[in-house]
């Protein structure tokens, strides 16, 4: 049985292969290194899947599908850090700040087409539309958030909103794909995969406003400066927010209640790969139950 660790490496020697290819004209490697693979979330829930229960489906499908999906996220990255002058990210200078905007946005459109040309290896492209459905939504959340609301107010609900069709599409598609051809399941999965992204993003809001940025690698506190408004602008204590990361994670497990083994290996990567990036936002939180 393979490992979640080995599906990780999997994954990100794919990208690492990728990004190269993507930027072949490029000789600086302290410029590459600014490109360098995070923490793989997306891959690390799948990973936590497979290696915890018997799923449908093959094991070079998921690496390859979370593959294409940790290229557009570091595209998406590439993109933000342009529109938000963002300094720091994964504890070392950004990509436009250390090349220029124009190379940074060219960059991530390479990381897009390398992206579709990966997905369009898993299993013959059967993943293509559900690939451009879920970056489709991620722009359009992006799209909302910057042009209509920003300088706005919205309500809570749209805040929670926005934060699942940001970072919730990829998260459920790297869940979708380890249910293989059980479609109960893979449906099961894509709605865990939301509930996870919804959560992350919310703690991810929420390090923006109280975070360290020596501890997070990336530079906070752009939203207020950019007058985007998120749920821990919203709501009047960073509590609030942690008790609806915590319910909303919660729920996640709760889809898959008729797959214990599956639960299980979502409750892994919930407690062993999440919730410690997040544990010193609120030191006595509690553990989700198994």
């Amino acid at each position: 049985m393979i490992t979640s660790g080995e599906i990780v490496f999997q994954v990100r020697d794919i990208l690492l292969h990728s990004i190269r290819n993507s930027i072949p004209f490029c000789k600086d490697e302290e410029l590459k290194f600014s490109l360098k693979s995070g923490k793989l979330l997306r891959t690390r829930m799948a990973a936590r899947i497979a290696e915890n229960a018997a799923v449908p489906g093959h094991i070079e499908t998921i690496t390859m599908v979370c593959a294409a999906i940790e290229l557009v996220h570091t595209a998406s990255l590439l993109h933000d850090d342009v529109v938000d002058g963002g300094l720091l990210r994964r504890g070392v200078q950004t990509f436009w700040k250390a090349s220029t905007t124009s190379l940074a946005v060219l960059t991530g459109d390479l990381f897009l087409c390398e992206a579709l040309e990966l997905i369009q290896k898993a299993e013959e492209g059967c993943y293509t539309t559900d690939f451009t459905k879920k970056v489709r939504e991620v722009c359009l959340a992006e799209i909302e958030q910057e042009l209509v609301l920003r300088g706005k107010k919205p309500n809570e609900d749209t805040c929670i909103k926005l934060a699942r069709q940001k970072t919730g599409p990829l998260f459920a598609l790297a869940g979708k794909v380890c249910g293989g051809e059980n479609k109960d399941l893979s449906s099961a999965l894509e709605e865990s995969g939301y509930r996870i992204g919804t959560s992350y993003q919310l703690a991810d809001d929420l390090l923006d406003i109280v975070g360290n940025e020596k501890d997070c690698g990336k530079t906070l506190g752009r939203d207020m400066k950019r007058g985007k408004f998120t749920l821990p602008r919203y709501v009047d204590s960073p509590q609030t927010v942690l008790n609806k990361i915590s319910e909303i994670s919660d729920s996640a497990l709760d889809c898959l209640a008729q797959w214990p083994d599956i639960r299980k290996g979502l409750w892994f990567f919930i407690e062993h790969d999440l919730r410690p990036l997040f544990n010193h936002l609120s030191p006595g939180e509690k553990s989700v139950s198994c």
